[in-house]
């Protein structure tokens, strides 16, 4: 067995582990077995239904059909079966019983997305992938960048994910290039506009994802770059409140198609958010969680909205299984197991929302928004005071601050000089409630700075620290990184 095997193997044990089964990839072939019905059909929707869908047959090579546990000749034939969907006109086959409903930019994006990646160049060179492309072409609107679900059809911005993900692959082959990145550049004008609409955060974080990918392709100018930046920091410190995971559901509908729940996108959420941050930061715990828990054991499937106990569906189950993978593949990366991430996610749902809160003396803020922004491109959810100016807006602030500090963060850093014994609130409110926490946990929570040599009230002198005499502030954010991530 090859190193690439057995890690594969570790990653599928962890994967059962989380979802409560004896063997992971057993449950992956079952999954694509209800998936492929007769006749090289693909289940539409709740399984046992037996009624074809071209979109669905994409959502299975994406996910489920995505993984290692599926074997190359296993996959190699799903390409096959999802090519041959494509008719000469680059239409595709429809529903059956309602042959002519099952075109659109939905259903082509996604199987011409998985027939990109899993096909490779002869696929991408075939006439019945070029005349796809070309009649996927047509549902995008040539002034706005909109994805539109079929030529003269609503948009919405749930329709351009699928659809700009094909593009930015396409892009990376020289037949394709240009071509994509013209689209991809009216797709992105009209995604960072999106992100400052009146759409729901699983519609936010799917045009940030998007975003994301393209500009591994297509790189914005740095003004641009950084003002989304700002949009997705803002975005990720909305995903967790409170109560949990913030996730409302819109619907989308018109006369023809079904209704879209907007929610029905969670469990294409952890693909998206996991590179934004560590497996252990707040947001991905939590879309992480929802994964894990929506498992239905008896059914061996997800249900998605609206279906009957007991049967599951093709696309909810596709997406679910795809996401256990790759979260029980960060837990490894990071050496977590099972028993980790449970508690973990009791952490989080009790009430932890941030990694790292930083406590500063105001003229120490250049260092403090520094040691901020390594550790946010790193991915740590970060609580730093003007990112949340919103939030604090006629708060009772000394209630707020003692809260986040005792009960809401994981560690805490503090840039300490004669600033900071100074300030009214980090050297008295904040320090408090830092001091408080350290008295009920006395491992690993204070990370301390020193910028100079000072006595700090309450600090315990065998406490660990860095200094600014040996560590940049940089350097010192690297270690603090290291330190949360647990390497």
């Amino acid at each position: 067995m090859s190193g690439t095997e057995k890690a594969s193997g570790r990653i599928e044990d962890l994967a059962a582990d989380l979802l409560g089964v004896d063997d992971f990839r057993a449950l992956c072939e079952s999954v694509l077995e209800r998936c492929i019905l007769p006749q090289q059909r693909f289940e539409a929707d709740e399984f046992g239904r037996d009624e074809h869908s071209s979109a669905s047959a994409g959502a299975v090579l994406n996910g489920v059909g995505s993984l290692p546990t599926i074997g190359p000749a296993t996959r190699q034939a799903l390409v096959a079966a999802i090519h041959d969907l494509i008719r000469p006109d680059g239409t595709l086959r429809g529903h059956d019983r309602q042959m002519n409903v099952g075109t659109t930019s939905w259903s082509l994006a996604q199987v011409l997305l998985g027939l990109s990646r899993f096909g490779g160049e002869d696929v991408r060179a075939s006439t019945r992938f070029g005349a796809a492309v070309d009649r996927l072409l047509n549902c995008q609107d040539g002034e706005d960048g909109a994805w539109l679900l079929r030529e003269g059809d609503l948009k919405d911005p749930l329709f351009a994910f699928y659809p700009s993900l094909l593009f930015v692959d396409l892009c990376r082959t020289p037949d394709w290039r240009n071509l994509a990145e013209r689209v991809l550049a009216r797709t992105r004008s009209y995604l960072a506009t999106a992100l400052l609409g009146n759409v729901t955060l699983v519609d936010k974080v799917l045009a940030a994802h998007v975003i994301d990918q393209v500009e591994k392709v297509l790189p914005a100018g740095e003004p641009d770059r950084r003002a989304f930046e700002r949009r997705r920091t803002s975005l990720l410190n909305s995903l967790v409140g409170d109560s949990g995971l913030r996730i409302e559901d819109r619907i989308v509908q018109n006369n023809v198609q079904p209704r879209w729940h907007s929610v029905t996108w969670t469990g294409a959420l952890y693909p998206c958010t996991r590179r934004w941050g560590s497996v252990t930061a707040p947001y991905n715990v939590m879309i992480g969680d929802r994964v894990i828990r929506e498992f239905d054991a008896e059914a061996g499937a997800w249900h998605g909205v609206g279906s009957s106990r007991g049967l599951g569906r093709s696309w909810a189950t596709s997406l679910g299984l795809l996401s256990t993978y790759l979260l029980a593949s960060d837990l490894r990366a990071a050496d977590l197991n099972a028993e980790d991430w449970h508690r973990l996610v009791d952490e989080v749902g009790n009430g932890r929302k941030f990694d790292v809160v930083i406590s500063f003396g105001g003229p120490d803020r250049a260092i403090a928004e520094a040691i901020r922004n390594r550790l946010v491109a790193a991915g740590l959810s970060v609580f730093y005071d003007d990112d949340f100016q919103h939030q604090l807006l006629g708060e009772d602030l000394a209630v707020v601050l003692q809260d986040i500090y005792f009960a809401r963060s994981r560690y805490a850093i503090t840039i300490l000089s004669r600033a900071f014994v100074k300030s009214e609130w980090a050297g008295n409110w904040e320090w408090r409630a830092v001091l408080a926490r350290m008295n009920r946990q006395r491992e690993g929570y204070l990370l301390p700075y020193f910028l100079e040599k000072i006595d700090i009230p309450g600090l315990n002198p065998t406490i660990g620290h860095l200094s600014a005499e040996k560590f940049t502030a940089l350097e010192f954010a690297d270690v603090v990184i290291r330190k949360i991530r647990g390497h």
